[in-house]
């Protein structure tokens, strides 16, 4: 079992200083990643969690160079508002600089209002996700000149170059809960990365695919709010001792997740910290060896 800390580059509280401590920290730790959150212009009816929001791409560059060992992830990326020729070429960029330590979880969004925000349509975007994840294969496996022959992003002999530090390019997972999200990670991504809901639902979703993922190294990747030794803010949080919260994580690890993805419901940074710490020293020693 792998895991990862969600930084806080979002809400009210979110700082440089809050993002390079959970940053350092998490390396210090030994988790395996730190994962921002990627909004870009929410209109003010759904900004109520992600109106101040650091720039994902930009927070990760400086965080790479923050950092020496931490991998480095999105969660999740709303890769139709973007160009994803642009977006190949900054996640590679980022991937050399940090000495291949990229990942990105890739989904649709759900704000129509964003869309209409960065002048995107939010009718065909998932369409263009599927397109835009064939393009970031081609360019991450295709050589030092590339074309791409897609329906949204056409592209004829772009020169290409460098090319990514980790071999067919970084991680690349597809966020979303929902069936469809499922499919284009089986047919597309190295992994899919949903919100935890319960085991049991987590489970009959990964028996309706299990034979397209038959010998298939497949991330299953979930995140997750956690609080050990506090109460729970949502009925989602897996809360209670170190031992408790293990048998969760074990229950959700039989359904099939093999990598969480945390959020520490903390107060302040202190309090992160010292959670990130407990579940370092008490929680995941469990899942190792």
């Amino acid at each position: 079992m792998n895991f990862g800390v969600i930084l806080p580059n979002f809400g009210p509280g979110a700082s440089r200083m809050d993002l390079l401590d959970t940053a350092l920290a998490a390396e210090r730790l030994g988790f395996d990643s730190g994962w921002l959150t990627d909004h870009l212009a929410l209109p003010q009816q759904d900004a109520e969690r992600y109106g101040h929001i650091f720039e994902v791409l930009t927070t990760m560059g400086y965080l790479a160079a923050s950092t020496q060992r931490l991998r480095l992830g999105i969660s999740a990326l709303v890769l139709p508002q973007r160009n994803p020729l642009e977006v190949g070429k900054q996640l590679t960029t980022l991937d050399v600089l940090s000495g291949g330590r990229v990942m990105v979880a890739a989904g649709v969004g759900w704000s129509e209002g964003e869309y209409r925000n960065l002048g995107k349509d939010f009718s065909n975007r998932g369409e263009r996700m599927d397109e835009a994840i064939r393009l970031l294969r081609t360019l991450w496996r295709g050589g030092r000149v590339i074309s791409f022959r897609g329906k949204h992003y056409p592209f004829e002999k772009v020169v290409f170059s460098p090319g990514p530090v980790q071999s067919g390019g970084p991680t690349l997972w597809v966020a979303g809960e929902s069936d469809r999200a499922l499919r284009r990670a089986v047919n597309l991504g190295d992994g899919w990365h949903p919100n935890a809901r319960s085991p049991q639902i987590l489970r009959e979703k990964l028996e309706k695919v299990a034979p397209m993922l038959a010998g298939r190294p497949f991330t299953v990747s979930l995140r997750m709010r956690v609080a050990v030794n506090r109460p729970p803010k949502t009925e989602r949080t897996l809360a209670g001792s170190p031992d408790e919260v293990a048998d969760q994580l074990r229950a959700y690890q039989q359904a099939g997740m093999n990598y969480a993805v945390i959020a520490f419901e903390a107060a302040n940074q202190g309090e992160r910290e010292r959670a990130m710490r407990l579940f370092a020293e008490k929680v995941a020693p469990q899942f190792r060896g």
